[in-house]
Formats: C-alpha cells, structure tokens, sequence
C-alpha cells in the first residue's frame, strides 16, 4: 500500500503528520520527508507524527523520522510520535531510537503534551 499522508493543523501551533500505508523506501517518503521540512521552515515547532494508520516502517522511514526530530531539535522545536503499532514499536526497540523519540498511544496523548488541545483543526490532504 502507498504511503498517503494527511496535514492538519491544530490551533494555535501544532502540527499533524498523518500516515496511513507503508512508511517505507519508494513509497512517496521522499515528499513526506520534503513536507516536513517545508513545515519546519515555515516556522512548525510542535509536530506530531501520527502512525496510526501506518502498517509498517523500514530503516528508510525510520531515517525520515530520525531527520524530522533532528531538524526539529536544531530549531527548538518538539516531534512525538503517536499511534505506532507493535510492529513499528518492535522497530524503534531493537534501534534504540525509542530512547529518543517520544512516542504516545494516541495522537489526543501527544498534543497534550506538547501542550495543545486536540479539538480544533484545519485539515490540508497530500
């Protein structure tokens, strides 16, 4: 299955990545990749990646997800990682990188605690 990948916003100032698919290699990473950077550089600071509807990643996706907390802690900004199934849990494990991005259950637990409320939104599809 493709990677599809929704935009939305949610007031005042966080942003929503969501995924549905195969976060991996040859499946549109690349413009996912190049739409957080986007985001990033027009001034996105707390961005949640919402895997939900994701049903596997690969170290390509993984790299991507890596990027996008990197590029974010260079501005001072904040990436948590919400709804990874076990499989993608099973992933970030056995790397390590569950050490460093912080992941939640549910994408209503990581706007909490980036400090937003998760009942408004503005929705852009890509």
């Amino acid at each position: 299955m493709m990677l599809e990948t929704e935009l939305f916003r949610l007031e005042p100032d966080i942003s929503v990545l969501a995924c549905s698919g195969r976060f991996t290699m040859g499946t549109r990473l690349k413009q996912t990749e190049a739409m957080s950077d986007s985001l990033i550089a027009d001034g996105t600071r707390k961005l949640v990646l919402d895997l939900t509807h994701t049903e596997l990643v690969d170290s390509a996706g993984l790299g991507v997800i890596m990027h996008m907390a990197a590029h974010l802690e260079q501005v001072g900004g904040k990436l948590r990682i919400c709804g990874a199934n076990e499989r993608i849990r099973h992933l970030l494990q056995i790397t390590h990188t569950d050490m460093i991005l912080n992941c939640d259950q549910d994408l209503e637990t990581s706007v909490s605690r980036l400090g937003g409320d998760s009942q408004t939104r503005t929705t852009a599809s890509s």
